[in-house]
């Protein structure tokens, strides 16, 4: 290439006009001082003024001012900083100054991008906070007490989230547009299915309760898990007990109910009145409706699986909760840093205060027995009930792939009671019930790849049930009745889950149990005195399969076995569940499977009583068969522009069941019921309007086909949610068919009176109804360092007098029936800080 002198110097002179180009651009900007930090600003007054300054650094650290910003004088310095930051300045003594953010609401909409429809609720969270759910007011949401400078995170359910600060909301003229999330159809939940925190999962048929992000439910306020769990439609408690749950014509000895791995055999405190899980520790519930997944075994009915928190979190959090039947207290604590934490929480009811809700209660539990007459008077000098339980449970986050946790619980009942006999003062009786419950899990996890997980726990379980009666002629004992029945429940659990590609995933594990029951029977009168000791290995293993066929069908295959050492036979039960994405909106699922169930009870002709033998386990020998259970289900769900249609078919038997009458005969049969469940929800702004219906026939099969004695065909409820924050109201007006009309055998009682029952119904008892109201109230400092709740509920409002059926075992002539609960007010407070 040849340069000649002319070119020379023409590039000289564009360089040289380049060098003083960047020059002079340097130079200008370097003169342009940058914005200035108002913190900044402020450490300048102090030193120039001599005054003080109270405000949070944290948050005004990431403020502003303009660069060419300029005062003369204190006075004109704070002013022109108020017009152009977010905060005013307050005296706060002499030569003092408090600095208070300027906090503003934020009202908008949230329209679908591709579709322009208005969305009904979405999830906010503000800069590192927790994640709130909103409800609109005519279609706007508001987050209140906003700081400009804030981080604003945005979502609803399958959608992407939006993330923006608080001054670009604010600013905004037009909705703001959430994009649809891509979703595999084996993670997609239908969230709020009831309330806020309950959601369906629409893989495996299950719901999943969010117990920190539950909302309102009309009847309660206090997240009791009993109460939560019978609003799931094909979930009733068909004898006003809380915790006498049946699901789908099962006992409630069908399903399986466990917490953190322990599994409880009782339905809690005072005789199933309130579930004995504290709310406050319980995070994650898992509810079946049908046939379990293969990884579970030895129950033919549901499943209700409970987790306490699991995380460690970052500073020490207390909660106060109390209400007129007990109070509680929790704690979590972080022994370590990301590494070690502790959960403490225990609740207790009032040893000597009796309420109308814990009276209604009693009225309910003891209504038909000899503590009828007391039961208004409970924790009175002659008639206590105590119950408490304690949770506690350490988790420690080995390092990022492997967590180890321990979990207790301790749940305890008592009952003393004096009866006196009316015409001779000298005669008495002293009733003393009691149940000691205890349980514990040790547990590891681990992820070895994103492909494979693993995990191992070992558990055990024991409780102790005791019921005694003493009859005394002044110093002498006239009588002696006594049963006790032991359960120690010991296991050891391994699972493997393994991604095996992307549509595909294995999980197998093994399970061992050992159960060792005590029965002791001793009655005097009638020269009794019986000791049963039962004990058996049961070895059990499980394989499943989760196939996803380009996110329309995902199906689980599954098989779980058993060996049960007593009878040296091995069980083999393969389960199948399916569900179809037609379109986005609209699912086909259905499930099929067999299961076996070892220990168990023998099923009655009437309800649980709180002092007699129903209360008590066995386990299969010569005499008694193992349980048998088949369930088939068919179903839809529709979802979509706030309308939600979930409708369930079902057909379940339960095999090999044994009868035990009240006259100590044992029968062998079947359990077979049958129906469907149609739930609807629609949502309008902060309203929603819920319909559950329930159709079933539950029948017996012991040589003849009969109703059971909880046999209820029609099950209605029409449920309002209004959401007016901080207020919220819940109200449900629930319609009930009767039950069957079952007269009492009295074969070994001839010539007594009881034969004269004069019974005015036959066929059926007459429908039951009752309305359940809820309110509750949120509240917070303005600090925020603490909030509370307070609640107020109203179960069967306008006192419905509901008959559920006639008393079995010696029924009262002149009131034979048994009710269900009565007009029971209660007031809830909770405090977190």
């Amino acid at each position: 290439m040849i340069v000649n002198n002319k070119n020379r110097k023409a590039v000289l002179q564009c360089l040289v006009l380049v060098v003083i180009g960047l020059f002079c651009h340097n130079a200008v900007h370097a003169q342009i001082p940058s914005k200035i930090k108002l913190v900044d600003h402020l450490e300048h007054l102090k030193n120039t003024y001599s005054v003080d300054f109270i405000y949070n650094y944290t948050l005004l650290e990431q403020v502003l001012l303009p660069s060419n910003f300029d005062c003369v004088n204190l006075t004109d310095c704070l002013n022109a900083i108020q017009e152009v930051a977010p905060i005013t300045f307050t005296g706060n003594g002499i030569n003092s100054y408090l600095i208070v953010p300027v906090r503003k609401d934020v009202s908008f909409t949230v329209e679908d991008v591709a579709t322009s429809e208005l969305l009904g609720d979405i999830t906010v969270k503000v800069n590192n906070g927790k994640e709130r759910f909103l409800y609109p007011v005519k279609s706007n949401f508001t987050i209140k007490n906003l700081f400009p400078l804030d981080s604003v995170h945005i979502r609803s359910a399958f959608y992407n989230t939006v993330h923006l600060t608080a001054s670009e909301l604010l600013a905004l003229k037009t909705p703001l547009r959430l994009a649809h999330e891509i979703i595999h159809l084996n993670e997609v939940q239908i969230t709020d299915y009831l309330t806020k925190g309950v959601n369906a999962k629409i893989s495996d048929n299950t719901f999943q309760i969010d117990m920190k992000a539950l909302g309102l439910l009309a009847g309660e306020t206090d997240g009791d898990v009993f109460n939560v769990v019978k609003n799931i439609p094909g979930v009733h408690t068909p004898s006003g007990k809380p915790g006498s749950l049946n699901l789908r014509g099962n006992t409630f000895d069908q399903s399986l109910i466990e917490i953190d791995d322990i599994p409880i055999y009782h339905n809690g405190h005072f005789y199933g009145a309130i579930a004995p899980f504290n709310p406050t520790t319980v995070s994650k519930i898992e509810i079946q409706r049908n046939i379990l997944a293969a990884k579970w075994g030895g129950r033919v009915g549901g499943l209700i699986h409970m987790t306490t928190n699991n995380t460690v979190p970052d500073s020490t959090l207390y909660e106060v909760q109390a209400n007129t039947v007990y109070a509680g207290a929790t704690v979590q604590i972080p022994l370590a840093k990301d590494k070690l934490a502790l959960y403490v929480a225990a609740r207790s009811n009032y040893p000597s205060i009796n309420s109308p809700k814990l009276t209604a209660f009693s009225n309910l539990n003891f209504q038909g027995s000899r503590l009828e007459d007391v039961a208004d008077n409970v924790n009175s000098e002659f008639f206590k009930v105590g119950f408490y339980d304690i949770n506690s449970k350490l988790v420690y986050d080995i390092n990022e792939n492997h967590k180890a946790t321990i979990s207790y619980i301790s749940i305890q009942n008592l009952l003393s009671a004096t009866l006196e006999d009316a015409d001779d003062k000298d005669n008495k009786d002293f009733r003393d019930l009691s149940l000691n419950n205890w349980g514990m899990t040790v547990k590891w996890e681990g992820t070895f790849s994103e492909k494979l997980k693993a995990q191992a726990r070992f558990s055990k379980s024991s409780v102790f049930i005791d019921n005694k009666s003493e009859g005394f002629s002044a110093s002498e004992r006239s009588s002696f009745e006594k049963y006790s029945n032991t359960i120690d429940d010991t296991r050891f659990i391994s699972d493997v889950q393994l991604q095996l590609n992307e549509n595909t995933a294995l999980e197998t594990g093994y399970a061992l149990t050992d159960y060792s029951l005590r029965f002791d029977e001793r009655n005097d009168g009638n020269s009794v005195d019986n000791r049963r000791n039962q004990d058996a290995l049961t070895h059990s293993m499980y394989v499943s399969v989760n196939k996803n066929w380009s996110d329309k069908i995902t199906a689980n295959f599954g098989m779980h076995t058993d060996y049960y050492e007593p009878n040296k036979r091995f069980y083999a039960d393969p389960r199948i569940s399916m569900n179809v994405r037609t379109s986005d909106a609209l699912y086909i699922k259905t499930s099929a499977g067999r299961s076996h169930q070892f220990i168990q009870k023998k099923l009655r002709d009437d309800f649980d009583d709180f002092n007699n033998q129903t209360q008590f386990w066995f386990l299969p020998d010569q005499t008694t068969a193992v349980l048998e259970g088949y369930q088939t289900m068919l179903g839809a769900l529709y979802n979509k522009s706030g309308w939600l249609v979930d409708l369930e078919l079902y057909i379940r038997n339960t095999n090999n069941v044994t009868l035990q009458t009240n006259t100590d005969k044992l029968e062998k049969g079947k359990l077979k019921s049958k129906g469907g469940d149609l739930f609807v929800k629609k949502r309008w702004n902060n309203f929603e309007a819920l319909f559950s219906y329930s159709l079933s026939e539950v029948n017996t099969d012991f040589g003849q086909t009969l109703p059971i004695y909880f046999d209820q065909r029609h099950i209605l409820h029409v449920t309002g949610l209004w959401h007016l924050d901080p207020i919220n109201l819940a109200v449900t007006w629930g319609y009930f068919s009767g039950m069957p009309v079952v007269v009492p055998d009295f074969e070994t009682n001839e010539g007594s009176s009881q034969n004269d029952l004069d019974i005015e119904y036959t066929n059926r008892f007459p429908h039951m109804h009752q309305l359940d109201v809820s309110a509750t109230y949120a509240f917070t400092n303005a600090k925020k360092s603490w909030k509370g709740i307070v609640g107020l509920s109203f179960v069967n409002l306008y006192d419905q007098d509901n008959i559920v059926n006639i008393f079995q075992n010696e029924p009262p002539i002149n009131d034979p029936y048994r009710k269900t609960i009565a007009f029971a007010p209660n007031l809830q407070l909770s405090v977190q800080f």
